[in-house]
């Protein structure tokens, strides 16, 4: 029988294929005579059967009776050539996770017959049955740090499940289907993330792993803090309070739009000077996102600050003498002679008044007002001067000498004191103030006549005529028209005026060409002028022209300015004696007293002081020349208002002031053997613009003339 296996027909052969194709994923097959094959009963069929995979087990069955059980394979024997129903049932994987959970085996069966001695394999291969699908789940906290306590827990189908750790996963077997998920963000810090739940819907595929991440986004986060660093505030975000007066806090927001605000701001520096304003801005958030948010609140000043200056001319050590402050008639307190007080006053308007107290008070003038307007979180500052009083000021003469033919006004020594007009219509004054000189102004330009008409009416009153004659600086560019000036200033000459000034302030280049200016381009035309000028009238007075104060050449540099100084170094090293008979000079921004030769709140510079001005101009000629100071005043702006920017320096000065340093400057000239004369600038202009020239002026508005009472206290008047 055994060889029958061995010679099997081509029949047999494909019989037995066909067999194998009809029962997939059963694979019968005939098996081949060897020695592994153990033979059968020549009288019977035999059917070795087996499950595929080694580590299956079932229950085998033969025409539905139990053959063997709990085995991978087994050899069932039945009669030959009736068809036999050959079966496994109850397939087990010992050991497998997830067996009969996830999936199981079907049983599986065939039918087949075979000859007798035959021996049929028959080899199933069992596909799983999967009775769930995978659900892997990973828990999302985006942004999270590792200090952040924070995990998810879900609820599945409404059981809930452990906690998953974040950047953890957990996995879940699950039927076939729809499922819901719900997922609670837990933890100490998930109040910082935008949402703490979430629900979602999961379809779950047999045999299949479904991912699902829980993902949470991190709240933006806002570092906010107050500036400037001190002040504290209620922090509100969206009107809602997240601190009481902090002067920093972080929050955590949803993402989007907010409004931060700082609510009643606090100082613990501001004792009542200033206050904040409540600050508002908004902003935006982003998710895990870090926004620094600083708020300045607005700082409103409620006060400001007063500074007194105390300047008591002579005061000695032995003088008990001090300044008391008083603002709308309350005491505000005392500074100290030479010293500043401040003092702290509501902004807006104040009258100030400063008197001297003390045992020596009363040898000092005063007591002074002033009106002060006080600006949040400035300081105004004022200094209140007080002159020593004389022990007995000399009475006026009773019988006046009349001054000489032409006018006068000399006194011994050859001093002689004038005034610069605009429209000349109050002689009357000058006379009384004890003028003798008038100086006008004319500007010269290549071609011109020249005019007797100012002299005339100078004459015509009784004055002495200065002419201060000056072109435009491109008219003598390259040193053009020099001998077309002197032309000109020597006609005036020899029409009676009784002195001129060769041009004006030289040294800058508002009135000499920029990149010429140079001493001794100026002494060329100062010679040339000088010659025209003696040849038409030999008494003719030649003063040079007189520089602009100033040291501002390190500034603009020396195509612009010259310092004056330097200049009238200059102008001597070229020569500039041999053609003139006085130094013209100009004082004009002193608020001292002519007295002091230091103190000056601004700076030390000389041109601050009249003796600086005297002393430098008078030695830069080696004591040969003296000087006549063209123009010399003091800038007040009582009676017209805030003075601009550039001359803020005279805030200070009164009228009063102002009377009394003209006349202690014309009695110092008097008594010196250095200056030959003052002019006082001005008399009536009353302009006041940018160039505030009327706050120079001695007539002030209304028509009163405190210096002309000062000055005839001094000269005598005419």
């Amino acid at each position: 029988m055994s060889r029958l296996f061995v010679s099997l027909t081509d029949m047999h052969k494909k019989l037995a294929l066909a067999l194998l194709l009809s029962a997939f994923p059963l694979l019968l097959g005939l098996a081949p005579v060897s020695a592994a094959v153990e033979p059968c009963d020549p009288a019977l069929a035999c059917f070795d059967a087996r499950v595929s995979q080694d580590n299956l087990i079932g229950d085998f069955y033969l025409d539905g009776n139990l053959v063997a059980a709990g085995v991978n394979s087994a050899r069932l024997v039945a009669a030959p050539d009736t068809p036999h129903l050959v079966e496994v049932r109850n397939i087990q994987e010992p050991g497998a996770a997830g067996f009969n959970d996830l999936y199981n085996y079907p049983d599986q069966g065939v039918t087949q017959q075979a000859k007798p001695g035959w021996v049929w394999r028959v080899i199933f291969y069992p596909q799983k049955n999967f009775l769930k699908g995978t659900l892997t789940y990973f828990c999302d906290p985006r942004g999270r740090s590792a200090a952040d306590s924070v995990a998810c827990r879900p609820t599945i189908d409404g059981a809930t499940q452990p906690d998953v750790a974040a950047g953890t996963s957990a996995t879940y077997n699950l039927s076939p289907g729809a499922h819901a998920l719900h997922t609670d963000l837990v933890g100490d810090q998930a109040g910082n993330w935008a949402t703490t739940a979430r629900d979602d819907g999961v379809n779950i595929i047999g045999g299949r792993t479904a991912r699902f991440t829980a993902l949470f986004m991190l709240k933006g986060l806002f570092k906010i803090s107050l500036v400037p660093s001190g002040i504290a505030a209620d922090i509100y975000i969206d009107g809602v309070p997240v601190a009481g007066q902090a002067a920093a806090v972080d929050v955590f927001v949803a993402p989007g739009s907010h409004t931060v605000e700082a609510r009643n701001v606090t100082d613990p520096a501001a004792n009542g000077n200033y206050k904040y304003e409540d600050k508002s801005i908004s902003t935006t958030a982003f998710a895990a996102g870090t926004r620094v948010i600083a708020l300045r609140p607005a700082k409103t000043w409620l006060t400001g600050t007063l500074g007194v200056f105390c300047q008591i001319y002579r005061k000695t050590a032995a003088d008990d003498v001090q300044c008391a402050v008083s603002a709308d008639g309350n005491p505000l307190g005392t500074a100290a002679a030479g010293a500043r007080g401040t003092f702290t006053l509501p902004i807006g308007s104040h009258t100030i008044g400063v008197s001297l107290t003390g045992a020596s008070a009363s040898r000092w003038s005063g007591p002074v007002s002033i009106t002060a307007n006080v600006i949040g979180g400035r300081t105004a500052n004022y200094t209140a001067r007080f002159s020593l009083l004389p022990s007995a000021p000399p009475p006026p003469p009773s019988n006046p000498v009349p001054p000489p033919s032409g006018g006068g006004g000399g006194t011994p020594g050859g001093f002689e004191l004038g005034g610069q007009v605009s429209d000349f219509s109050r002689p009357d004054l000058m006379r009384y103030a004890g003028m003798a000189w008038v100086k006008r102004q004319l500007r010269w330009s290549p071609g011109a006549a020249a005019d007797a008409g100012l002299i005339n009416d100078a004459h015509a009153k009784g004055f002495k005529i200065l002419l201060s004659v000056l072109g435009s600086p491109g008219d003598i560019a390259g040193g053009a028209n020099y001998d077309d000036y002197a032309r000109y200033v020597g006609q005036l000459a020899g029409m009676g005026a009784d002195a001129i000034e060769v041009w004006n302030e030289m040294n800058i280049d508002r009135e000499w060409p920029m990149g010429e200016i140079d001493p001794a381009r100026y002494v060329d035309l100062l010679r040339r002028a000088y010659f025209q000028i003696k040849a038409n009238n030999a008494s003719t007075l030649v003063i040079s022209g007189a520089p602009a104060p100033t040291g501002a050449e390190g500034a603009f540099g020396p195509a612009r300015v010259w310092n004056d100084d330097r200049y009238v170094a200059g102008m001597a090293a070229a020569g500039a004696g041999s053609y003139m008979d006085c130094i013209g000079a100009h004082y004009n921004e002193g608020i001292l007293s002519p007295t002091q030769s230091s103190g000056d709140p601004r700076d030390p510079y000389y041109t601050r002081y009249y003796s600086g001005m005297v002393v430098t101009y008078f030695n830069a000629f080696g004591g040969r020349k003296k000087i006549c100071f063209t123009e010399l005043g003091y800038l007040s702006p009582e009676g017209y208002g805030p003075l601009p920017g550039a001359f803020g320096w005279a805030g200070d000065t009164s009228v009063a002031e102002q009377a009394q340093w003209l006349a202690e400057a014309v009695s110092l000239a008097r008594s010196s053997s250095s200056v030959r004369m003052i002019v006082v600038f001005n008399v009536d202009f009353t302009g006041y613009g940018d160039d505030p020239q009327g706050g120079y002026a001695i007539i002030r508005p209304g028509g009163g003339c405190p210096a002309c009472d000062s000055l005839r206290s001094v000269t005598g008047g005419r």
